[in-house]
């Protein structure tokens, strides 16, 4: 696909000239090559034929190219909607229903589910090191300027705790979020789930009664290393009032059982008691319920007063439209409706009216659109035949997940019955279809059904990643008196997971990045690739060194690290060796090194300028930098030169020149002599050690 071959390489005349070339190999007795010749006209047609067929076989269409990337693992990217966290001011218990929508600038937010939230939060934060007493650390609630805590301390170890305490009693048994925002590090490879890390066994609490008491906790922070949500179920018995806090309230506890920190987690913000929105602005929604007497709707879209039901008035059946009993009328497909604080109820009863719904699963059906969609809501009639298009009118970025239609079918008596069509079916009795999200369509791709009508049931759009708002903003109520006056809702995290339709351009570089990336390793450099991004680790340097007599290969690494000279933890060297064991060859035995740190001691005379009083500080400062090669980004293995250093020290401005130098390594076994250079073994590297140094002037030399 990356370089196809050109099918479409000849002329009308070329195969024209091709063809009657020929003729003689196939017949001695036409001899008439003339243009009237009737089999020379079969020929010119034919020609023109395969000039047509050439030119749609060289074509790869968008359909091809993204089959045959699909083929080898690379499907598009789909369109999806950003989550952010929202919390509550104002000390006011609320609940919102399904599809409550809430406003920042042009985009929408709504929840996806009913919600009730209790008016409590986190009201102080403490850090308690082993053997200290608790630091008060509150100032992370909601802060606009970031401050990096480091909450465990500099040194995290067993005992250290994180203690929240909370405004008010939450509800036994009830779940709660809360997101932390974690100072992050630049460093650090990204966390992936197929390849979890542990740092640190981190345990949540609940102090109740009876103490303190372990509670059920989701943690996406890995430890506090990243941010993310932490998801809490507090215990069936009461919370109290916890005595241990400065001042007592209610209280959880996050406890470190155990530490193997790379880096001590700092920590920006800590909020709790939050509510998750989607970015989605739903259009449309239909909801299913079993058969009875009632169908119970908690939705935002029923405030709209657009709606549409229809029940199977047999298992399996089609549904039937059923239209609001307004009076008059004793008997037909009727429902009763009753509103109660955003709660809709809709009421059936077959022994009043003839008619009503059958016993099973998604026996009623009941779609709600806003005002917007009323006059889109119809979207056009299938027609029968594959590939056709329909144009869901004015709507881009659509969620395919979130859409359906009602296909209606006209009877022979005249009846009309609907059937709700999701996109993906495959069963060629039905509707086939699949969304275009980005243009807004509906692709026909088996019309299963015949000639049907189609009806808009349910849809929701997204603006992609463009959702993924910064942190601190206020969402402001779309329906008017849908949130208390005093109750404010603002997000303190900024949204995530927002992305755009990936383009099939954007497919084709992603492979042809994918191609260029290792994921096997063969060579010594796709060793150090494939080390360098081990999920979660912060790796600085990584040196392979094939041994092709033993068939192995020898890997050195150099963490990122907060210590000068770093060793590999046991946490490194298990989670590196379980990312290699499945990206090795099978036969090459690995070997990991711990990074050697070589000591270069310097004994040197010098010759100094008498204006210059600070030149000892001034010429330690060159050594420490040039023989650091952690500091200053040199390799594994690579040569620390003599002249280079010499050459450096006498760029000073207090020095005049250099007397003489001597590099002493104090590790004789991992370095070699190169004249005045000093060569480093494959997993060295240099360091600085004890200076001796001469310093004097040249009138006192003499």
């Amino acid at each position: 696909m990356l370089n196809s071959i050109n099918l479409d390489d000849k002329s009308y005349e070329d195969i024209l000239t091709e063809a009657i070339s020929q003729i003689p190999l196939y017949s001695e007795e036409w001899t008439n090559f003339n243009h009237s010749d009737p089999g020379i006209t079969m020929l010119q047609n034919f020609s023109a034929f395969a000039l047509l067929q050439q030119n749609t076989i060289n074509q790869i269409t968008d359909p091809v190219r993204r089959s045959l990337l699909r083929l080898i693992g690379f499907e598009a990217a789909p369109l999806r909607p950003a989550h952010v966290f929202a919390a509550c001011e104002g000390g006011e218990a609320i609940a919102l229903p399904a599809q409550w929508k809430g406003r920042v600038g042009d985009l929408c937010f709504e929840t996806e589910q009913p919600v009730s939230m209790e008016p409590w939060s986190v009201g102080a934060v403490y850090m308690k090191l082993p053997g200290e007493e608790l630091r008060d650390i509150t100032f992370l609630l909601g802060r606009r300027i970031p401050a990096d805590t480091a909450v465990f301390g500099t040194h995290p170890e067993a005992g250290a705790a994180l203690y929240v305490g909370l405004t008010g009693t939450p509800r036994p048994g009830a779940t709660a979020a809360f997101w932390l925002q974690a100072a992050g590090d630049p460093n650090r490879n990204p966390f992936r789930a197929e390849a979890p890390v542990q740092f640190a066994s981190l345990r949540w609490q609940a102090y109740t009664a009876s103490g303190w008491k372990t509670i059920p906790a989701q943690d996406e922070t890995a430890a506090f290393l990243q941010s993310g949500a932490v998801r809490l179920t507090f215990p069936a018995e009461p919370l109290a009032v916890c005595g241990e806090l400065p001042h007592p309230a209610c209280a959880i506890r996050c406890v470190v059982d155990a530490a193997s920190y790379d880096r001590a987690p700092r920590v920006q913000s800590f909020t709790g008691n939050l509510l998750e929105l989607v970015q989605k602005e739903t259009r449309a929604a239909c909801f299913t319920f079993p058969g009875g007497e009632e169908a119970v709707v908690r939705s935002a879209m029923a405030s709209y007063g657009n709606e549409f039901l229809c029940c199977r008035e047999e298992a399996g059946g089609p549904y039937y439209a059923y239209r609001l009993w307004t009076g008059g009328a004793t008997s037909g497909r009727f429902y009763t409706k009753e509103e109660e604080g955003g709660t809709v109820r809709f009421r059936f009863d077959r022994e009043r009216f003839g008619f009503g719904p059958a016993a099973g699963e998604d026996a009623i059906l009941c779609s709600f659109w806003d005002d917007d969609a009323t006059y889109r809501r119809s979207l056009g009639t299938v027609y029968g035949f594959e590939g056709q298009e329909i144009d869901v009118d004015l709507m881009e970025n659509i969620l395919p997940e979130s859409f359906a239609m009602l296909a209606e079918i006209a009877g022979r008596d005249g009846s009309l019955t609907y059937r709700l069509v999701r996109p993906g079916g495959t069963d060629p009795d039905e509707l086939c279809y699949r969304v275009l999200p980005a243009e807004g369509k509906v692709r026909i791709l088996c019309p299963g059904l015949g000639a049907c009508r189609l009806y808009l049931a349910s849809c929701a759009v997204t603006a992609g990643r463009e959702g993924n708002i910064r942190s601190q903003n206020t969402f402001e109520p779309l329906l008017p008196g849908s949130l208390p006056e005093n109750v404010r809702l603002w997000n303190p995290s900024a949204g995530r997971g927002g992305q755009a339709q990936e383009t099939l351009e954007e497919v084709r570089l992603r492979f042809a990045a994918a191609m260029r990336r290792p994921t096997t390793a063969v060579t010594e450099q796709d060793y150090e690739e494939i080390v360098k991004a081990v999920p979660g680790l912060c790796i600085r340097q990584v040196k392979a060194v094939r041994d092709e007599a033993e068939n192995s290969v020898s890997i050195a690494v150099q963490p990122f690290s907060e210590e000068p000279y770093p060793a590999l933890s046991p946490v490194y060297e298990e989670q590196i060796l379980h990312w290699l064991e499945h990206r090795r060859l099978v036969s090459v035995r690995l070997r990991l090194l711990q990074p050697q740190y070589v000591p270069v001691d310097v004994k040197a005379t010098i010759f100094i300028r008498n204006t210059h009083s600070d030149a000892r500080e001034e010429i330690e400062a060159v050594l420490n930098s040039s023989l650091d090669f952690t500091a200053s980004g040199r390799g594994f293995g690579e040569t620390l030169s003599y002249h280079r250093l010499v050459r450096a020290l006498e760029q000073l401005p207090c020095v005049e020149s250099v007397f003489e130098l001597f590099l002493i390594p104090q590790a004789k076994g991992d370095m070699m002599y190169s004249g005045h250079d000093i060569k480093l073994g494959d997993h060295s590297l240099c360091r600085p050690g004890r200076f001796s140094l001469e310093l004097s002037t040249r009138a006192v030399r003499h």
